[in-house]
């Protein structure tokens, strides 16, 4: 069944208060308020890059690992470990992904494509439509039986979270949530997992103080409320691991007076920029490890193995084994000081895993398994220009082709090499998808002559071009959505104990995974039964409070087709 699931899944791939917002150059001047359902381009007078089909080919093998024969054991250094970002932001990062775009066209990577012909799957706002679809009218499947608290998947073990769950599921295995993707792997499936359970709790705490509440509005307030949190962690904590906080201050900060923005590149009426979503945004692929150790009770496992057997990798588009709960303290430190027991991504870097060339295609699918290669022909495609132009584009120095590394950021000449040394035909343009991998080495590493040649001197993380793409967008959805955090100055996360302002990846798994107790379990007014199946949310057992705990409008939204793979 499984292997059905895989290929039938992956066939088709409020009024706002004022707000301070410091815009230059295209946001000045954009005569949108809010993007709409399409893509555009960020930077629209380049020039599209190309290069022989096998060419791309090459680059996608080069830029794939060989298979580990002896992976570094547990608590050694890996060389690839990228000690600044945890693995659990590759995941979170994943989850944004796939509530911003979803690109459903058939499964072509050959044949040139119009910008404007593509239709976004997904609302480009960051509100969480993925995981509450099109709301309790529209996407009912979703909810239980009182609209307001989203269905729970079946208990699983083997984690210090003993209310671990896995996705919700129909009678044949389907994943029962907003964006099919989320099933795509496990572990991006126990991030939507970990929303599920905080919007039912974040309802059941609103109920207790407000018991009078109807349960339009009870499901509003949170809603409101968790989308709200998750934007803070977004801006706050993801984005200033993956691009630095200077980076992000020069695009998006708070002050007393509200949030400001300084776009200089992103303008709404682009609507979902391509060079954010086909290549700056495909950052996350080279942070995903060779391995991942999920708990205790399981051994470490890939993430893709090229099998259709549950217990041999994370691959998901299934019921999960029952002892495959998440510990989270394997991917998200549980303090402030170092990694702890929590395993690093892998480094942003030219070179993704032995995995991700073994996605799980259907066995008719059209396209190579190779992720690499699917992004390198996808950019083409679409015309993207290279690196080197947008670089220039946006008044930074291009990298030399000798400093466009393929290959792994781990400091051994023989694990990288210059793009040019793949095919002479990217000289002076490379890939954008590329360049940015290759800009974030060539930040944290001295380069010369095709290789890394002293020691790390920076975090691992994007450079000016990816993290200004990537940040920019980002800013720029939030500032042209009237209901989001940068056009309500008044919301600030706040909890119990704690010191307000903070909602990082670590509250969200320390107030889902240890939640304060709730006597009794509130339930919202029903007008019918509510469901006792393995995907009906149960009443959660007390527990007692802990002093490192943080506690914690929306028009109808389309509920996106299945999928085809992405990332």
């Amino acid at each position: 069944m499984r292997k059905s699931l895989v290929a039938a899944a992956l066939a088709v791939l409020a009024t706002s208060l004022p707000v301070s917002l410091s815009t230059a150059s295209a946001a000045t001047t954009s005569q949108c308020s809010t993007p709409t359902t399409g893509y555009g381009r960020m930077f629209p007078s380049l020039s599209s890059a190309s290069w022989d089909a096998s060419a791309l080919t090459a680059l996608g093998t080069t830029s794939i690992a060989a298979a580990e024969t002896n992976p570094t054991p547990e608590g050694q250094v890996d060389s690839e470990d990228n000690k600044d970002i945890p693995a659990g932001y590759t995941y979170f990062g994943q989850f944004v992904d796939h509530d911003l775009t979803f690109d459903d066209r058939p499964n072509d990577l050959v044949t040139p494509t119009a910008v404007s012909s593509l239709v976004n799957g997904r609302t480009p706002q960051l509100d969480l439509d993925s995981l509450y679809g099109s709301g309790p009218s529209t996407s009912s499947n979703l909810y239980e039986a009182d609209g307001v608290h989203l269905k729970v998947g079946a208990p699983l073990t083997g984690s210090t979270d003993t209310g671990a769950r896995d996705l919700p599921r129909d009678a044949t295995g389907k994943a029962l949530i907003g964006d099919p993707r989320n099933d795509e792997n496990r572990i991006v499936a126990g991030v939507h997992s970990l929303f599920i359970r905080l919007h039912n709790q974040t309802v059941d705490r609103i109920h207790t103080s407000e018991p009078n509440l109807s349960n339009s509005a009870l499901f509003a307030r949170a809603r409101q409320e968790v989308t709200w949190n998750y934007q803070w962690l977004i801006v706050t904590d993801y984005l200033p691991k993956i691009a630095g906080q200077q980076a992000v201050n020069s695009v998006i900060n708070r002050t007393q007076s509200g949030w400001n923005t300084n776009l200089r590149f992103y303008d709404a009426c682009q609507q979902m920029p391509v060079e954010f979503s086909v290549a700056a945004y495909r950052f996350g692929h080279s942070m995903v490890r060779g391995l991942y150790r999920i708990n205790d009770s399981v051994n470490r496992l890939p993430v893709f193995s090229g099998t259709f057997i549950p217990t041999s990798d994370l691959t998901g588009f299934s019921p999960s084994p029952s002892n495959f709960a998440i510990d989270w303290k394997f991917f998200v430190p549980g303090s402030g000081n170092g990694l702890g027991q929590a395993q690093a991504s892998y480094k942003i870097d030219g070179s993704l895993t032995n995995s991700l060339s073994l996605l799980p295609l259907p066995t008719t699918g059209i396209g190579p398994a190779n992720l690499a290669t699917r992004n390198l022909l996808r950019g083409q495609q679409l015309g993207l220009p290279s690196g080197q132009d947008v670089a220039r584009a946006m008044g930074v120095t291009p990298l030399r082709d000798d400093q466009i590394l393929v290959g792994k950021a781990s400091g051994d000449a023989a694990d990288a090499q210059a793009i040019t040394s793949v095919s002479p035909t990217f000289a002076g343009k490379a890939p954008l998808w590329s360049y940015i991998l290759a800009e974030s080495v060539a930040n944290a590493y001295p380069i010369s002559g095709g290789a890394i040649t002293g020691p790390q001197r920076a975090p691992v993380r994007l450079g000016p071009v990816g993290g200004r793409i990537v940040t920019e967008t980002i800013a720029g959805l939030l500032a042209s959505d009237p209901s989001s955090i940068v056009n309500h100055r008044e919301f600030s996360p706040r909890g119990q104990g704690v010191p307000a302002g903070v909602f990082d990846l670590q509250t969200l798994v320390n107030v889902v995974t240890r939640p304060t107790a709730v006597n009794p379990p509130p339930t919202p007014p029903t007008t019918a039964p509510r469901p006792t199946t393995t995907t009906t949310r149960p009443a959660p057992a007390p527990q007692p409070p802990r002093q490192d705990l943080r506690p914690p409008f929306v028009a109808p939204r389309p509920t996106p087709p299945i999928l085809r793979p992405r990332n």
